[in-house]
């Protein structure tokens, strides 16, 4: 199914898409393809400084289907893991940044811990040969625009089976783009349904070959299930939303602007809700002073979006605005639902020592209570052969 997505936004349409700009051709050698779509990045991004002024959205300051006083969903958690990061040129992240600074971002995955249905990953990261090899993975094109940072282990299988979340639990992946820094381990999970907005599953298929997307990451993915927002309901005050499971636990938002169809996850928990932004808001700084990423496929749909979201959060105080691409920002907004699983390469080396440890401990102890208990036998065979002695004399 797919929809208008003007209908959603009722916004003119500015189109910034690499592909949609610059066709690139298929037929070039390779070193030359790969020269030809860096020259084209860094061109966009140049262009992009030449926007006309973006006016101020009147967003209306009323909230449409949302309880008053606000009523969470017993029994949800929200834990959040860190898969790595990406250095990139900062004008990637601001549109007002300069080309020769980096930003690095933090590669994130949320995990929905649901009373009824199971774990509800958001995102998986950045895969696991990105530790070993980034450059053979991802291409010489993609670590040419950003230098991304693994360490073994840190995969989000890895962290799971650490955490005690077996990943048997894991049944939904919400996929907030199909970019690689959320489809990384897509396919570790093939008994989970992958979860998509329709437009953004077509983008990502129209723009094979442009740096932006690695389908190889889940072109065997064979459970899908679209989302499409035409005729969807309000939700707070964003324009158009759909209730995941039909319990109000977690909610899709519309959220396209930095992707074709991006999802934003609001998700009702008990004390206090929160959205996770997905694309919408990388950092706390995109959010907070409505700071331009450097790349956008459609402008004017993000902008709209993010003042939606800071309206949001005025109207619900509350609200914990959890930016995509941002450990410190997580950090600060953490309820007590929120469990937070950072990553630490001691404490994963002093996990592997202390394995082997407990096993050893484990094997000590079975052992002296099987001692314990053949020494037991023995005295109660002996007990047992002196009264008999004693019945005889």
């Amino acid at each position: 199914m797919t929809g208008d997505r003007g209908q959603v936004t009722g916004y003119r349409r500015e189109k910034w898409g690499i592909s949609a700009l610059f066709p690139v051709p298929c037929n070039l050698s390779p070193i030359l393809l790969m020269t030809t779509r860096c020259l084209v990045f860094f061109l966009v991004l140049f262009l992009s400084a030449c926007d006309k002024p973006l006016r101020l959205p009147y967003i209306t300051p009323e909230l449409h289907h949302w309880p008053k006083p606000y009523k969470g969903v017993a029994g949800l958690r929200l834990h959040v893991f860190n898969t790595g990061t990406v250095e990139v040129p900062s004008k990637l992240v601001y549109r007002g940044g300069r080309l020769l600074d980096t930003h690095t971002l933090d590669i994130l995955v949320f995990v929905i811990e649901h009373p009824r249905r199971g774990l509800i990953l958001v995102g998986t990261g950045l895969n696991r040969e990105v530790a070993d090899n980034p450059e053979q993975y991802l291409g010489v094109l993609l670590t040419s625009l950003g230098s991304p940072a693994m360490e073994k282990g840190q995969d989000i299988l890895s962290q799971l089976q650490r955490a005690k979340l077996p990943d048997d639990r894991v049944r939904y992946l919400i996929l907030p783009d199909l970019q690689l820094d959320h489809t990384g381990e897509l396919e570790s999970f093939p008994s989970a349904q992958a979860i998509v907005a329709t437009a953004e599953h077509n983008a990502a298929l129209d723009q094979e070959g442009t740096g932006l997307y690695l389908t190889k990451e889940y072109d065997n993915t064979r459970t899908w299930r679209f989302i499409d927002f035409a005729g969807a309901k309000p939700l707070g005050t964003f324009r158009a939303h759909r209730d995941l499971f039909g319990d109000g636990s977690v909610l899709l938002i519309d959220a396209d602007g930095a992707t074709a169809g991006g999802l934003a996850v609001l998700v009702r928990l008990p004390a206090a809700p929160v959205v996770l932004c997905g694309n919408l808001a990388w950092t706390t700084e995109q959010y907070r002073y409505a700071r331009l990423p450097g790349l956008l496929a459609d402008r004017d749909a993000w902008w709209e979006k993010v003042w939606r979201l800071k309206k949001f959060k005025e109207l619900v105080p509350e609200l914990a605005v959890l930016p995509d691409h941002d450990w410190a920002a997580i950090e600060a907004a953490k309820t007590k639902d929120m469990v937070l699983h950072p990553f630490s390469v001691q404490e994963l080396a002093e996990d592997s020592v202390k394995k082997p440890s407990e096993n050893k401990v484990r094997k000590d102890g079975q052992s002296k209570r099987r001692q314990k208990q053949a020494t037991k036998k023995k005295r109660l065979e002996r007990r047992g052969l002196g009264e008999r002695d004693r019945g005889h004399g």
